[in-house]
């Protein structure tokens, strides 16, 4: 009997501990900061976005941005893709051919890009609210900018049907676009500010909706401010935030041991005087 009193405790405290994890994951390593996770790899997690920016061998990412749903916050839902596959500067592909060094400071992430002759910065910084892109550099550059998503139903009202083939848009510093997912069923809005008026904004089409978005520039800084919201679908909205969920799991694992050690407890006695009247 003692031993099972030793082997109960030992599981209580345990899962009691492990409930904890987040809340201290929270508290004192991520606390909305950026974490470096891999060669050159860097993630951002805060109540309403979950931000990746990968290594510097794959050209995707760069960064990836997510949505944080409130009635299901650890879905993360794909929002917007910049990519450095499909990106050049002074006709020169960002991914390929330039040097690429990255640091974090204040809540930033610098990658610096760097050819013999030039270098440009981009400045990732995740708002409560937002993330803004932002390249800059000591003179005007030409840069081609890709950003993806599979697939945006609407952008800028215009839909599949009214665009079988790429097109340009008109000249504007808002882009808005609509999307569906499956897994949650539900409804996505996201938009591009433009802190300047650019040169072509093109959008391109693929099976269903649009999966890509080109803008081009010609400056010495611009910045891109993505935000995004997700809408559930025949599902009531929740009063539930990501921020909640390391406090919740610590009273419902002591709620769970207590329940069973008083389970246990009336068992025990139950089982005793059952035993006296036997006897």
């Amino acid at each position: 009997m003692k031993y099972r009193r030793v082997l109960t405790a030992f599981f209580a405290v345990y899962i009691i501990g492990l409930s904890f994890i987040p809340f201290i994951h929270n508290s004192l390593l991520a606390r909305e900061r950026w974490i470096g996770y891999g060669m050159g790899a860097y993630q951002f997690q805060s109540q309403r976005y979950f931000v990746v920016f990968n290594d510097p061998y794959d050209g995707s990412s760069k960064p990836h941005i997510l949505v944080n749903p409130s009635f299901a916050p650890a879905a993360r839902i794909s929002l917007l893709e910049f990519s450095d596959w499909t990106s050049w500067v002074d006709e020169y592909n960002l991914f390929g051919e330039y040097n690429v060094t990255m640091r974090v400071s204040e809540q930033v992430l610098n990658v610096t890009y760097t050819r013999p002759d030039f270098i440009i910065q981009k400045l990732v910084q995740v708002l409560p609210d937002s993330v803004s892109v932002t390249l800059k550099s000591d003179r005007v550059f030409k840069a081609h900018i890709e950003l993806w998503k599979w697939v945006m139903t609407e952008v800028n009202g215009i839909s599949i049907r009214d665009t079988p083939k790429p097109r340009p848009i008109p000249t504007t510093k808002l882009i808005e676009f609509t999307f569906e997912e499956d897994r949650p069923q539900s409804l996505g809005h996201g938009s591009i500010a433009l802190s300047a008026i650019t040169g072509e904004i093109k959008i391109w089409p693929h099976e269903k909706g649009f999966n890509k978005i080109s803008i081009d520039i010609v400056n010495t800084n611009m910045t891109l401010t993505v935000s995004g919201s997700i809408e559930a679908i025949g599902i009531p909205s929740v009063p539930w935030s990501y921020s909640g969920l390391p406090y919740v799991l610590p009273i419902v694992a002591i709620s769970l041991v207590l329940g069973y050690v008083l389970v246990e407890k009336y068992g025990r006695t139950l089982k005793s005087r059952l035993s006296g009247r036997s006897s």
